[in-house]
């Protein structure tokens, strides 16, 4: 088996990944426009509570875009229903609030259940109107139709990133490949299709070797989706996570399609997977090309230049601490117990001090919240001890000199704040006898204001 850890993370980074550059203006762009929503347009007395991300800005899996295309957030804006109100007057009354400021006139066009605002390089954002009604559930609204069209995007964000936690984080990272290969494929499937499809196809009783890299999470679940769908006569039901189906938009044609690209795609990467390390990397270059395993123009101007500025997000800081090395605790995880680490931030004042888990959102939160990360579903006898990490990553953490990563032993609950922008994280164990048998991580990415 040869897994090509390095070929894997540099091919993501150089070619797949969305640049660093394009995420902070993303970023920056939602927290400005949510900002303006909230505070200043005229509908901020009707807006109930943050933007919410969703989609694949929700879910991690946004790609670079492929020629001739643009990258796009999906947000959600909670706002409170008004009686009188028709489904399409949110829409239309979102679209004149916005084309009523400097910042966004002439930018902002009506869609069927949104409002797209174009920017002037190759991005826009489509912002949905949500809304909880009196029968307490969630609504998008379609302005054509003029209907309520019940909706739960934060369920489905939570289920994948729930599920991504089993494959050690991997599920992300395959999400983003299979999406590139479609791009470049005849394959004309919904990104949220494919999405569902593979995490609906990751076991927490897999093999121990089956997310152990990217490689073989990549090739564990092309397989299973190969084995799921390949008997398949018609189009499956592609589960939203509240009893709808996503695939209503896959055509009958567009499916069988899919049937054929998934099975020559788990053929061809079994194969690579499995061969000697000498024929491995020209088997992965036939699936995604020549760019696979070679250095991009990018990355050698990059290593012929100064040392970039190092933000820590994947090496060890300075002080780090880790429970084998400097708290001698032996780390021998139990795959008969486990528990759940729970992120969750404090709302707006406007929303009346809810707190909202943090998978809801992709993690995403504003500076100056408030966060807590809870032990839940925990099935480990007590008693045990809990000792948590927590990480920060990024400029402003090295600027700040506050990168952390000591651990300390603790109770089931951690309250921290939302002081600067990056990728940070927080990391628990359960310690039973001397030995920590359990782990989760809460990613936790701070927007810029």
């Amino acid at each position: 088996m040869t897994a090509l850890v390095r070929e894997f993370n540099a091919f993501l980074r150089d070619q797949v990944n969305l640049n660093q550059t394009r995420v902070d203006t993303l970023q920056a762009r939602v927290s400005s426009l949510d900002a303006f929503l909230a505070d200043d347009s005229v509908l901020a007395d009707l807006v109930a509570d943050d933007v919410i991300p969703q989609g694949s800005f929700a879910h991690k899996t946004i790609i670079r875009p492929y020629t001739g295309n643009d990258f796009d957030a999906d947000v959600l804006l909670p706002m409170d229903e008004q009686s009188g109100w028709a489904p399409k007057k949110y829409t239309v009354e979102l679209q004149k609030a916005l084309e009523a400021s400097s910042r966004y006139a002439g930018r902002a066009t009506l869609g069927k259940r949104c409002v797209t605002i174009d920017y002037a390089d190759d991005f826009h954002i489509d912002v949905v109107p949500f809304v909880t009604r009196a029968d307490g559930l969630t609504y998008i609204t379609h302005r054509i139709d003029d209907e309520w069209i019940r909706q739960d995007p934060i369920a489905l964000t939570s289920w994948i990133e729930d599920t991504a936690r089993i494959t050690n984080g991997h599920l992300i990272r395959v999400i983003r490949l299979v999406k590139y290969l479609r791009d470049r494929s005849s394959l004309n499937v919904a990104s949220v299709v494919l999405t569902a499809l593979l995490t609906g196809r990751v076991h927490s009783f897999a093999g121990v070797d089956d997310y152990k890299n990217v490689a073989t999470t990549l090739v564990s679940l092309v397989e299973n989706l190969n084995d799921y769908i390949g008997p398949m006569t018609t189009v499956p039901w592609v589960d939203d996570r509240i009893g709808q189906n996503l695939a209503n938009r896959l055509t009958p044609s567009g499916f069988t399609n899919l049937q054929s690209q998934v099975n020559t795609w788990a053929r061809k990467m079994r194969a690579a997977l499995d061969a000697p390390a000498d024929e491995s990397l020209d088997l992965w270059r036939e699936i995604f090309g020549h760019k696979f395993g070679t250095p991009s123009s990018s990355a050698l101007v990059l290593a012929a230049s100064a040392a970039p500025i190092e933000t820590y997000e994947k090496r060890e800081a300075p002080g780090e601490q880790f429970m084998e090395r400097d708290h001698h605790i032996p780390v021998q995880l139990d795959r008969s117990v486990r528990f759940r680490l729970v992120g969750r931030m404090s709302s707006t004042q406007r929303a009346k001090g809810r707190y909202r888990p943090l998978n809801a959102t992709g993690n995403h939160v504003p500076i100056g919240r408030s966060l807590s990360f809870t032990i839940e579903d925990c099935t480990v006898e007590p008693p045990y001890d809990v000792y948590w990490k927590v990480r920060n990553a990024g400029i402003e953490a090295v600027e700040r000199n506050s990168l952390r990563g000591q651990i300390t032993r603790g109770g089931g609950t951690r309250f921290e704040s939302s002081l600067f922008p990056g990728n940070h994280w927080v990391q628990a164990w359960i310690v039973k006898n001397g030995v920590a048998v359990a782990t989760d991580t809460q990613d936790v990415t701070i927007t810029k204001r």
